[in-house]
């Protein structure tokens, strides 16, 4: 199959060959009447119209009079990006149809603006060729804005310690990603922190200066608002957008550390207000329109100075309002009630005029996606926004405590989140047809990642995954929370489910290959998509493989020793303690070969030190137990430790498993 872009719009045909081209199809010039070679060529033109639908009408003819099939097809949509989601349906249908059928298509536009926010923080800066992939994946989907999160992450020429060996972008990167974006339709936002969310910033002796806490700004120092100016302007010039994310998010202890000592205690409420309004006037100054997060705002309305608990029917249009040039974004991933979402936004609406919704793709949760979580909080909420009227909304894909879950492992959170700007309700068949249109990968294989923290006795937040790996093998800190739970047979079950889903995904690709056709039907190559998520998949093969064996680790050691078993501990020390080391070696190394896929090298070294740290420390037991049994010591005193569990249960409740992510917290009960 062949494409010939017919009538399209200035400034659309680049980007429409490089869509096209990225799942193997050739693109003809128009006016070139016998570039079809005997394959069914395809006439597309673009309509662009006020009216909020995305709409494909095809129409299926011969192309000359020697019967060679083909047709033509008008996409019409109300914006660039939508129109790219419109030539990525064309696409779809007629892989799935064939040439020979005429069909039409049509969807109703219910966000505005709808995006990914891409957490650039956490260690993991994805490099600019794997944003540019995420801003075609975008497009595809007929999302049309990309926030890049950079707390440090962007060069500020005046400080030049701000984001040293941090992987940081370049003046001219965030430009030429600014402009790819840009001809996908697709508004790039730069998102920084202007108050809180600053302890790598402010871990330099030479930022010291600007502290009030270890995270936090001194607010009212000229000093610091020479410093948020500097960082507004180099981080808003390379952009296009005049809009800006300022971040001011969960400034915990505003005004309670150097700013105490020098100005003696001021309510938050105060201290806030004023900031807000030093830092509104210089994106006046510069022409700019001010983005916030809103927790702060809520939090003064706060008896306990929390987010989520006001009344869901209290009345804040009398409470203290941000500037009225400066949008609030309601973060929210936790709720999985629509109501309770309806009427947080009601309230946000009091507060002001301009509310974006932010959800989560849920990829913060361990070393592996909280998929369930995703899906249970984004379905409610996207109600809630369309049925509140709300058109803009965001999914953020955070990537707390060291970026170890991948971003490529939260695509189906993003095509979820996306498919819900175009229906007042989203079927799964929906969501899994687009998600392996795209990705040449199942949906039932992407969502095999998020059973990794889902066995019986889990709720929300419970990442079994992370603290069964890095837990450390003699303490077993978390041994006394998973019971009973057959660790090895539930991950070697969740192994050999991926291994059978990859087999697929590779039958798949050895029957395609582009102008392959079937019935009138072609296969295309996918290519890219298809070896980014193969990788994905591949990662998480290695992942369950070393956690049917190190999960179960340390309790079977607990138990053998409590038993006085020489001959269990003697064949765990020399074959599983071992085989333990191995598969974590394996997964390791595709960590890190995912890990240069998707971003620069600064960061990975965290995921080293952690590793390879779980790797002394197995070493380490071996040794111990082998000094045990060799009599060189007379006992283990880490196996006689009580096995508590990490998270006591509460009266009344029924034992589960617990959430722990934080490394540090994991691996050893002493200050790290």
């Amino acid at each position: 199959m062949i494409f010939r872009l017919r009538n399209i719009p200035e400034g659309y045909e680049k980007a429409a060959e490089e869509l096209l081209e990225e799942r193997g199809y050739a693109i003809v010039p128009d006016g070139d009447a016998g570039a079809g070679k005997g394959e069914p060529v395809v006439d597309i033109t673009i309509l662009l119209s006020e009216e909020r639908e995305v709409s494909v009408v095809y129409t299926a003819e011969e192309t000359d009079g020697k019967g060679e099939e083909g047709g033509s097809a008008v996409l019409t949509a109300c914006g660039k990006a939508f129109c790219f989601r419109a030539l990525m349906r064309l696409v779809r249908e007629l892989e799935k149809r064939g040439c020979r059928e005429s069909f039409r298509t049509q969807e109703q536009v219910f966000l505005d603006r709808n995006g990914v926010m891409l957490d650039c923080s956490r260690n993991s800066v994805l490099s600019v060729e794997r944003i540019k992939w995420y801003i075609r994946f975008e497009a595809s989907l007929g999302m049309n804005t990309l926030m890049l999160y950079t707390e440090d992450t962007y060069e500020v020429k005046e400080y030049p310690y701000f984001g040293a060996w941090r992987g940081r972008y370049s003046s001219e990167e965030l430009r030429e990603l600014a402009v790819y974006a840009d001809s996908f339709g697709i508004e790039m936002i730069p998102c920084i922190q202007a108050l809180a969310h600053l302890k790598n910033a402010l871990r330099w002796e030479a930022m010291s200066g600007m502290r009030d806490t270890d995270d936090i700004l001194m607010v009212g120092d000229e000093e610091v608002y020479r410093f948020i100016e500097a960082c507004i302007r180099r981080a808003t010039e390379p952009f296009l957008s005049k809009r800006v994310h300022l971040g001011m998010d969960e400034a915990w202890s505003l005004g309670l550390g150097k700013y105490l000592h020098k100005n003696g205690y001021h309510p938050k409420t105060e201290i806030m207000a004023a900031h807000l309004e030093r830092v509104a006037q210089i994106c006046r100054r510069l022409g700019l329109k001010p983005m916030i997060w809103s927790d702060m705002y809520l939090r003064m309305n706060s008896r306990d100075n929390e987010y989520y608990d006001l009344a869901l029917d209290m009345d804040l249009s009398g409470a203290v309002k941000p500037p009225a040039d400066v949008a609030l974004v309601y973060w929210d991933y936790y709720h999985t009630d629509e109501n309770f979402y309806r009427q947080y936004l009601r309230m946000h609406s009091q507060l002001s005029d301009q509310v974006i919704f932010a959800g989560g793709g849920w990829v913060w949760n361990g070393v592996s996606p909280n998929l369930k979580g995703a899906r249970d909080t984004t379905e409610p909420a996207m109600r809630a926004v369309k049925k509140t009227g709300i058109r803009e909304a965001v999914c953020t894909m955070w990537q707390d405590d060291g970026a170890e879950t991948p971003m490529g492992a939260g695509l189906t959170s993003i095509v979820r989140f996306a498919e819900h700007g175009f229906a007042q309700e989203v079927s799964e068949e929906t969501l899994r047809e687009q998600f392996e249109f795209l990705t040449g990968a199942s949906w039932r294989a992407f969502e095999l990642l998020g059973e990794f923290d889902r066995p019986q006795g889990s709720a929300f937040y419970d990442n079994p995954s992370k603290y069964l790996l890095y837990q450390d093998a003699l303490l077993g800190l978390f041994d006394g929370q998973i019971g009973d739970w057959n660790v090895k047979a539930y991950y070697e079950g969740l192994r050999e489910e991926l291994l059978q889903e990859l087999r697929k995904i590779s039958e798949k690709a050895s029957e395609t290959g582009s102008g392959n056709e079937t019935e009138g039907r072609v296969r295309p190559l996918c290519g890219e998509s298809r070896d980014y998520a193969c990788r994905v998949l591949s990662l998480y093969v290695r992942l369950a493989d070393a956690l049917s064996v190190k999960g179960p680790l340390g309790k079977k050691l607990h138990d053998a020793y409590a038993r006085k078993d020489r001959a269990a501990l003697r064949r765990l020390v020399r074959e599983e303690i071992p085989l333990a080391m191995e598969k974590i070696r394996a997964y390791r190394s595709e960590r890190e070969a995912l890990w240069q896929e998707e971003s620069r090298i600064f960061g990975f070294e965290v995921l080293d030190i952690r590793i390879g740290g779980l790797l002394a420390r197995l070493e380490s037991a071996g040794k111990r137990v082998e000094a045990f049994l060799n009599k060189e010591t007379d006992r283990l005193p880490e196996l006689e430790e009580e096995r508590l569990p990490f998270r006591p249960v509460k009266e009344g409740e029924e034992h589960t498993l617990c959430a722990c992510n934080t490394w540090k917290t994991i691996i050893s009960a002493s200050p790290v």
